[in-house]
């Protein structure tokens, strides 16, 4: 199973239907875990904490950051792969909130992700991520859809 863990609500229509339209179409079950934010960036640990208390010890963690590794997306894939194939516990990809997230978050990561420089809305980057989460499983399948 996969796990997305995101800081915040989502209250964009237009973005959740996006995102149901993602999921359906991927073959294994992904649970969206929202966890509170918090108004500035002094409650980036507590953010923190809320996160971490979502995770297994055993879960893999990939953590979407803009210091974190850039790759395309058949390398995606490729970790997705090798999680599933290789990993135990479940795949939590986190996206955090406005401040960022606390280094007890980045020390927990097995895999920091940048998909930018740029820095993009986070409940924009909720459909980037299931958009490339299928991409992946596309892949994975031998598909042209991620072409």
């Amino acid at each position: 199973m996969m796990k997305i863990i995101v800081v915040g609500k989502l209250n964009q229509k237009y973005l959740a239907e996006g995102i149901q339209y993602y999921q359906k179409q991927i073959p294994s079950k992904v649970e969206w875990v929202e966890v509170a934010d918090e108004a500035d960036i002094t409650g980036k640990s507590l953010e923190g904490e809320r996160i971490l208390s979502k995770i297994k010890e055993i879960d893999q963690v990939v953590l979407l950051a803009i210091e974190g590794q850039m790759m395309d997306s058949p390398s995606f894939a490729n970790q997705i792969n090798h999680m599933n194939t290789y990993g135990s516990g479940d795949i939590v990809f986190v996206i955090g909130g406005s401040y960022g997230v606390s280094d007890f978050v980045k020390k927990r990561a097995n895999l920091l992700v940048s998909f930018s420089k740029m820095t993009f809305p986070h409940q924009l980057m909720r459909l980037i991520l299931i958009e490339q989460i299928y991409r992946a499983w596309m892949i994975m399948k031998n598909h042209p859809y991620h072409k």
